[in-house]
């Protein structure tokens, strides 16, 4: 939204529509700029409404000042009325590719602070200049429409597991980085002013200086963000239409597979069906990104004509008349050239995640989970696995103490282990954002 006389009103209102509850809400604060006015604006807010906001401010320590301008930012969060926390990126940093390491670290470290509060909203402070800076990047580097789309105003946390249930807000993608320096201008507020913001060895600075010269010679950005904003309406849709054709083929099971209807699932168009598994592989795989684009193409022909393979960290097959999708057990068992390392040991009574998949929580000590190996160690009787295709069963996340097995996703459950299948949530979450589409979803296809 622009600046203007009425930019707080309707910045009020932005915020009232996205996060109506009284529940906490988070903001990703550097005292720069973009991050402070948004701060200045949305505190206003919070404090009419007796949210509680938190102002979370990341220290890269890739600077000298760093750790000066964090405590700088502690100062402003708090006279504001904000909680404000440093969060640091500790650990050797990479000689290149700095820049995207800084990003992932950045969105790993707000969202372990977003879920240790409990707040499932995150603002960040990127603006339409950061909207046409992105479009111009991914252009030039040879992006589809899809890339092209760009920042949207809401969105599933990027990073995984650790940003599970987190969702970022984004309120400023059509305000005009001048406009908000104006505003802090005008209510006498100051900034900090972060010198990489004009170091030219990053992409992006050179790109915001090519952006400014050509703006200087009529070019409106804001085109570019015009272009991002039609085809994320667009992307958006597809998005919609692939969650509709979920509802209808595909069925999950906690064990940590889906069953697809291929028969409804051919109704669909073409590029539905294929974004359809490629965030269903995402999802059942546990991996943090998606795969490339080549690993795909087989998995994707594979489905839907019900053949039998793995790519993508998970494996496709027919079976008793069904195509299924479930993990790759050579991804959690390993193989001759590539260990499996999937074995975690539980610390009682804390929360931990098990291959990207589950969560699990236990009261118990010396509990491991790990997947059930080729032998079938300590299972015993095993009737209960004649639900699960043959070649998933390996696979499956088990949980033994001291050799015996207590409990197995999905199969066999202990009063004292809590399992959480997190593929259904991570895959609608990649496909809906808005909650007023949520509710439902859970809904398992008609068999």
């Amino acid at each position: 939204m622009r600046a203007g006389a009425d930019f707080p009103a309707r910045l009020n209102a932005w915020l009232d529509r996205h996060h109506p509850g009284p529940e906490p809400i988070a903001l990703g604060y550097s005292g720069g700029g973009d991050s402070h006015a948004l701060l200045c604006l949305t505190a206003n807010w919070a404090r009419a409404r007796g949210i509680v906001l938190h102002a979370l401010i990341v220290d890269h320590g890739l600077r000298p000042q760093s750790a000066a301008e964090a405590r700088q930012a502690m100062v402003a969060a708090r006279r504001l009325g904000a909680a404000p926390q440093v969060l640091r990126w500790s650990g050797d940093k990479p000689v290149t590719g700095l820049q995207a390491a800084a990003r992932q670290a950045r969105h790993v470290l707000l969202a372990q602070a977003c879920r240790a509060r409990g707040i499932d909203q995150l603002l960040l402070a990127h603006t339409g200049d950061d909207q046409a800076e992105t479009v111009w990047m991914r252009l030039q580097a040879g992006a589809g429409w899809r890339g092209c789309a760009s920042m949207a105003e809401r969105v599933a946390s990027p990073v995984w597991p650790q940003g599970r249930g987190v969702e970022i807000l984004r309120p400023l993608l059509d305000a005009r980085r001048a406009e908000l320096r104006e505003y802090l201008t005008v209510s006498g507020e100051r900034w900090i002013e972060d010198p990489s913001n004009q170091d030219t060895h990053y992409t992006r600075i050179r790109i915001r200086q090519r952006l400014e010269a050509l703006e200087a010679a009529g070019f409106v950005p804001g085109r570019l963000n015009e272009l991002a904003r039609d085809l994320g309406a667009i992307e958006r849709s597809e998005r919609l239409a692939v969650a509709a054709a979920a509802r209808e083929a595909v069925r999950f099971h906690p064990w940590g597979g889906a069953q697809l209807d291929i028969d409804r699932l051919m109704l669909a168009a073409p590029v539905i069906r294929r974004r359809l598994v490629e965030t269903l592989a995402l999802a059942i795989s546990g991996r943090a990104v998606t795969a490339r684009q080549s690993g795909l193409d087989g998995l994707v022909e594979r489905v839907l004509n019900g053949g039998s393979g793995s790519a993508a960290g998970v494996q496709s097959t027919r079976w008793r008349g069904g195509s299924w999708m479930f993990r790759d057990p050579g991804a959690v068992l390993g193989r001759v050239d590539r260990p499996g390392g999937k074995s975690l040991d539980l610390k009682p009574d804390t929360a931990q995640v098990w291959d990207g998949r589950y969560e699990i929580e236990t009261s118990i000590v010396n509990i491991i989970a790990e997947p059930l190996g080729k032998g079938y160690k300590g299972i015993g009787v095993r009737r209960d696995l004649e639900t699960i295709p043959g070649p998933a069963r390996t696979g499956l996340l088990t949980l033994r103490c001291e050799g015996e097995v207590l409990a197995i996703a999905g199969v066999r459950h202990h009063p004292d282990v809590g399992i959480v299948p997190l593929m259904e949530q991570r895959f609608h979450s990649r496909l809906l954002c808005d909650p007023a589409f949520k509710p439902g979803l859970g809904q398992p296809a008609p068999a």
